[in-house]
């Protein structure tokens, strides 16, 4: 068993599956070629005034408020009643310990 791993912490059967510390889940990286994101800047910065209009004619407004300022981070939900969200690490589960004895 590795270091890194905790005992107990992943099941037997998933630790050839688990990464090693500083191992890349992704070592070949994006393709090349533009991101989504570069391909729309440059499609956008293309149109005309008209078509971009057009265009964001069927967006919300607050979508394009969003867009301009950025995207600001959201850190609350209509689940939390407006208080701050706080993100916790999700725990491994045992399955054996909720099957009824």
């Amino acid at each position: 068993m590795s270091d890194e791993i905790a005992e107990g912490t992943v099941p037997k059967q998933l630790l050839p599956h688990v990464f090693k510390k500083g191992q890349s889940g992704n070592p070949a990286g994006r393709p090349p070629g533009p991101s989504l994101k570069e391909w729309a800047k440059v499609y956008l910065a293309q149109m005309t005034p008209e078509e971009r209009l057009d265009f964001m004619e069927g967006i919300p407004k607050t979508e394009i408020w969003k867009m301009a300022e950025g995207n600001p981070a959201n850190a609350t939900d209509i689940t939390s009643a407006g208080r701050p969200i706080i993100m916790l690490a999700p725990e491994v589960i045992d399955k054996n310990a909720l099957k009824p004895e």
